[in-house]
């Protein structure tokens, strides 16, 4: 295994930069046509993108336009930045000092050059209004510019802190109005930071701090390989990831010096196969059986020997989530929640009526749920993907109250009855998709002494550990 010498640390926050972006950033972050070159950012001509696709939903949600494949490992030739979506419509940035360290902070405009410096005293807020950024300090000074994009970084790259979190190196705000029509005055923040940077704030947050050095190098390893996956396929957005398990879960900076240690030991290292990078999905217990990727993300990933259903045997029994339920909902409320999602993603359930029956109607060939069929009181049946159908479960619409976690369905392999007046969901099994390594799974054999190489060999069948950087 190559040995390198640790990244850089910044201590000194030193001055904030805030730069306009016109295009530099991915503009509103949609392509004009499906042939318009990906925006270039910072620090990310360590990968070359593949052929950009057009699309207005997260990679998380596409359902079409064919599979996406991993990127070849010749295109990758140094660590490049990534684009993480840290919030979302948001109306008011507040950054706050970080204690003992310098409270200055500067804006310039477009690309640095002859812009006039404003100083600033922290905390400082950033609101949109009527299509105008408005930067404001602690003592009230205020400027207001009229741009596509803002910059936010630090000259000396040290962190911004917003709210409980520390973000590294480069912040990019982004109007949502060009892709929302209701997004007037909202924005996303999107962090611009080094590929091993960011790892480091994923595998804190996706695994426990007390688990073994190997099961966070086996998770580095394949946060790794999913977000230059996800970079490839996230050509036209102005961002490549969310911050959230729509993505992976990623928190920032990182101070467990577990997960610093196992993004350090293994740099550069990725889950290959026939030349790719794998998309390497993870979960946090499979129950004991896997599932494919094809099934659980149809039309997004090609059908690949190390991504397809395995039985896993009893690894991740100690998951508190290996068995679960009973979970007991409404029957007229789920219907309508079905309903809604349907409606939300252009799915046939968007004409269901009220639920009579519940079976499933394909299992892959572990014997996990693939497909369900969903029969309403009038007789009219559909066929919903296994993923989808647990997503429509837990779905709640913008601005009603999110469903209690208690309440919500953790895997898609479960057995469904439906009463009167309740549905009934027993006998589940594991916590996630499914697919690809169980993190319960991997902190077992990692206990039993089995090294990360051999964890993921395991979980991710056909493939090896290959360094690329």
């Amino acid at each position: 295994m190559r040995r390198i010498a640790p990244p850089r640390i910044f201590m000194a926050l030193g001055t904030l930069v805030f730069a306009a972006w016109l295009s530099a950033c991915g503009g509103t972050g949609e392509p004009s046509s499906p042939n318009q070159q990906p925006a270039r950012t910072w620090d990310r001509t360590g990968l070359t993108p593949a052929t950009p696709r057009s699309s207005t939903i997260p990679a998380s949600e596409h359902t079409g336009g064919g599979p996406w494949p991993g990127p070849r490992l010749e295109q990758i030739t140094r660590e490049p930045a990534i684009r993480v979506r840290v919030q979302t419509k948001a109306s008011t940035l507040t950054i706050d000092k970080v204690p003992g360290e310098s409270t200055a902070v500067r804006a310039t405009g477009p690309r640095s050059s002859g812009a006039k410096v404003y100083r600033y005293k922290l905390p400082m807020t950033v609101t949109l209004r009527d299509g105008a950024w408005v930067l404001r300090d602690a003592a009230g000074k205020a400027v207001r510019w009229r741009l596509t994009s803002l910059l936010i970084e630090c000259d000396d790259g040290s962190s911004l802190k917003l709210g409980d979190k520390s973000y590294p190196r480069r912040l990019v705000l982004t109007p949502r109005q060009a892709t929302d029509p209701q997004g007037a005055g909202l924005f996303d923040v999107v962090n611009h930071v080094p590929l091993e940077t960011y790892l480091p704030g994923v595998i804190e947050r996706e695994l426990y701090g007390n688990w073994q050095l190997e099961t966070f190098k086996a998770q580095a390893v394949a946060a790794r390989s999913y977000a230059l996956w996800e970079m490839t396929v996230a050509s036209g957005r102005h961002y490549d990831l969310e911050s959230t398990t729509a993505s992976q879960v990623y928190g920032g900076e990182a101070s467990n010096r577990t997960a610093l240690q196992a993004v350090l030991a293994t740099r550069g290292e990725v889950i290959a196969y026939e030349g790719k990078v794998v998309p390497a999905f993870f979960s946090s217990s499979t129950g004991g059986l896997g599932q494919d990727a094809l099934v659980a993300f149809p039309n997004r990933v090609e059908d690949i020997a190390p991504l397809r259903a395995r039985e896993h045997g009893a690894w991740d029994h100690a998951s508190p989530t290996y068995r679960w339920g009973p979970i007991v909902r409404d029957r007229a409320t789920l219907s309508k929640r079905i309903r809604e999602w349907g409606k939300r993603h252009k799915h046939s359930v968007q004409a269901l009526g009220t639920l009579q029956s519940v079976r499933v109607s394909a299992r892959n060939r572990v014997g996990r749920p693939a497909q369900y069929l969903l029969v309403d009181t009038s007789g009219k049946s559909y066929r919903i993907g296994c993923e989808f159908f647990r997503n429509s479960c837990n779905f709640t619409r913008d601005g009603e109250i999110p469903l209690d976690s208690k309440r919500k369905l953790l895997s898609a392999h479960v057995d469904v009855d439906v009463s009167a007046t309740q549905v009934r969901f027993t006998n589940g099994r594991g916590h996630g998709h499914g697919v690809g390594m169980s993190q319960w799974g991997a902190q077992a054999m990692a206990k039993a002494g089995h090294g990360y190489a051999a964890i993921l060999g395991f979980y991710y069948p056909g493939a090896r550990v290959t360094p690329i950087y």
